[in-house]
């Protein structure tokens, strides 16, 4: 388990990969989150296309692990009084980005699996969060040589996470573009994304089988659901991600879900609950006002937007839309920084 020492006041790395700094790693982080400390490179042996291709969509989880590096990052606390009572050594927590009229175009929010802000990624490390979502754990909170609380995460930026999507209710019967498409145009929109990503599913890596799944982004200031492209998917992880966050936990779905989930984001039981758990209630609010598509993806890459769904697209989301938004953002950083927790 971690030591006491990681919680004290002497000060934190402030950022190092594994293959950097491995030993620190592996020393201070408990035996559940192993996966986590690897150094980069794969303790599996090496496996040829074909065997690689053989393996379950878990086994085959596990050996990507070994391609991403871990790395630490040292995070401003929103509320340090808050987060050194609630937050225990080795908790897992969520990296997202804020894509709404409250953030800025390069915001990394820390949140534990609970939904609570726990602050922020530094913004000379944000470019490393390839996507909407990544999941990593608490390896340290101190203090730095200000006197500042830092948060210092470890995660495999890099590394795609499986997430649930808390799709609002009024779009959940919709959001299967492939029911909508013409027959022929998912035939060519399936070659393309296969085309494009090669035989592997995106969060799996090389797998013998895969399908063509939407990727969705959640615009909160305006409700509305941006359709950002397809990518492949093994059916075990498009089974995860069609599944409606408030299906019952009794639901054999929901069983097989929370399994997957687990064991691909390196969790226990506990954590999968309480993700579970944050998911349904992100549903609900989100489902307190309606919702709408932005399709434009289909347009702009040569698909039509289904007649059917024209009636549910609201705004088109602008691609600069979070610059438009730069003045309301810089004022809720001059007002962090006057609160002692700086943005580097």
């Amino acid at each position: 388990m971690l030591q006491d020492t990681a919680f004290s006041g002497q000060e934190a790395p402030g950022r190092c990969s594994a293959s950097e700094q491995p030993e620190a790693l592996n020393q201070a982080l408990p035996k559940k989150k192993l996966l986590m400390t690897s150094s980069g490179c794969s303790t599996q042996p090496s496996l040829t296309s074909t065997q690689q291709q053989a393996l379950s969509a878990i086994d085959a989880r596990l050996h990507l692990l070994g391609d991403y590096a871990v790395e630490a990052f040292r995070c401003q606390l929103w509320e340090p009084s808050r987060a050194v009572q609630e937050l225990e050594p080795d908790e897992a927590v969520m990296m997202c980005k804020l894509y709404d009229h409250a953030s800025a175009p390069d915001s990394v929010a820390v949140l534990s699996l609970r939904g609570a802000l726990l602050g922020y990624v530094p913004r000379r490390h944000t470019h490393r969060f390839v996507h909407d979502t990544n999941f990593g754990h608490v390896y340290a909170i101190n203090q730095d040589a200000a006197g500042l609380w830092r948060l210092t995460v470890a995660c495999r930026p890099g590394l795609s996470p499986l997430t649930l999507d808390a799709i609002p209710f009024n779009l959940v019967p919709h959001v299967d573009i492939h029911s909508a498409l013409d027959p022929k145009e998912w035939a060519r929109l399936q070659a393309a994304t296969f085309e494009t990503h090669g035989d592997k599913c995106e969060v799996c890596g090389p797998v013998d089988q895969f399908q063509c799944h939407e990727v969705w982004r959640f615009y909160e200031g305006y409700q509305v659901l941006k359709l950002m492209g397809f990518v492949p998917y093994h059916p075990d992880v498009c089974a995860v991600k069609r599944l409606d966050p408030c299906t019952p936990d009794d639901n054999k779905g929901m069983q097989h879900a929370k399994r997957i989930l687990q064991l691909m984001n390196e969790w226990d039981p506990e954590e999968v609950d309480e993700y579970v758990r944050y998911a349904r209630e992100l549903a609900c609010r989100r489902s307190k006002q309606e919702w709408g598509f932005d399709l434009t993806w289909l347009r702009d890459n040569g698909f039509t937007i289904p007649p059917r769904l024209l009636g549910l697209c609201g705004t088109d989301i602008p691609k600069l839309v979070d610059q438009e938004q730069s003045r309301v953002i810089s004022d809720r950083r001059s007002a962090f920084v006057r609160g002692r927790c700086c943005f580097q």
